[in-house]
């Protein structure tokens, strides 16, 4: 634009060897002059406009960053608050890799999104359990007087063959009370040594307690794995006409826990070993007679580990309890047993 400005202007001012003048009196070079200006001032406008919209350019792109990550924020404050609803989520794969995405309205098409129909009762998706691996118990039903007779003339009906109509599960609680037998015999011949020799007892883990072994373990299990109250075990005992107190299960738990010290030893061992490790304590409300009768405030901790868990109940939530843990007898004190009816043995470990 500059170059034609110029020709213009020196083929005006060459034509007669003087200025011609143009309309309104103003000659060539005042017009260059004039063009020249309006082309500089729209050329630093053009480089401003530019810059700007640069800068704009980044802004945007830093403020779509900055949306991206508020969305993924938000979505993740979503998932811990409201969790994955069970509703909108699509239905199981079947057994043979169906996703069930057709429906009976769509005719099964794939990919239509409806949710299928699933098939309820026997030959459903899923199927029935197998409880092959309990124990089997045959049931023979007959008919009152052991068979059947004709109604017309009271001939009796040959036995036939059984029909095996199906099986079902029996749930049966039985509380019984054992006596033990003792067998003695006696010596007939002459050898030197005792007269009289008595077969050995039954085993019992807790000396002259009331209970066998296996209602011991069934009241560990139903207690600390099954998270059964005391009450509610008192109260389901006494359903199958079995009256025994509160205090007897807690005094059997504490004589158990007392044999299961080894265990606990060796699994808080490998705890405190482990190669990573996690801690968290949270109040727990137990019964302290020896501190004045009423409830008190102990803490619960737990050391999770990659394969072990331990649980350490003390009246303080100080760092004392970590250090003990990691590095047990090294001067601090020992943590009380937690007694009471809230109160488990001391350091259980699962």
């Amino acid at each position: 634009m500059l170059w034609f400005a110029a020709a213009a202007a020196g083929v005006l001012a060459g034509a007669d060897g003087a200025r011609a003048p143009f309309a309104g009196g103003a000659s060539a070079e005042e017009l260059l002059a004039r063009a020249l200006d309006v082309i500089e001032r729209q050329s630093a406008r053009v480089d401003e406009l530019t810059r700007q919209n640069t800068e704009l350019r980044a802004l945007v792109a830093r403020q779509a960053g900055q949306l991206a990550e508020a969305n993924e924020t938000i979505a993740v404050l979503q998932r811990i608050v409201f969790g994955r609803s069970s509703e909108k989520s699509g239905p199981a794969p079947d057994g043979d890799g169906d996703d069930g995405d057709s429906g009976p309205g769509d005719g099964g098409k794939p990919g239509s999104g409806k949710k299928e129909q699933v098939k309820r009762g026997p030959g459903a998706r899923s199927g029935r359990r197998d409880y092959s691996g309990l124990p089997r118990f045959e049931v023979f039903w007959d008919f009152p007087e052991g068979g059947y007779c004709c109604p017309g003339c009271g001939e009796p009906f040959t036995p036939l063959s059984d029909h095996w109509s199906g099986e079902q599960l029996d749930w049966q609680v039985i509380i019984r009370l054992v006596a033990n037998c003792q067998r003695r015999y006696k010596r007939e011949c002459r050898c030197p040594g005792p007269a009289t020799v008595m077969a050995p007892g039954p085993p019992k883990a807790v000396g002259k307690g009331l209970f066998t072994n296996g209602f011991t373990a069934m009241l560990l299990v139903e207690r600390f794995e099954a998270g059964r109250s005391a009450n509610s075990l008192v109260t389901g005992l006494a359903r199958q006409g079995a009256e025994i107190s509160a205090a007897t299960l807690a005094g059997t738990v504490a004589q158990a826990g007392a044999l299961l010290a080894p265990l606990e030893d060796a699994i808080a061992a490998r705890n405190r070993d482990s190669w990573h490790l996690h801690a968290d304590e949270t109040t727990w409300r137990v019964f302290a007679p020896g501190d004045g009768g009423g409830p008190a405030k102990w803490w619960l901790w737990v050391f999770i580990g990659p394969d072990t868990v331990c649980f350490v109940m003390d009246p303080t939530r100080s760092a004392e309890v970590l250090a003990r843990h990691a590095r047990p007898g090294q001067g601090h004190r020992a943590a009380r047993p937690a007694r009471g009816r809230r109160a488990a043995p001391p350091g259980l470990v699962h």
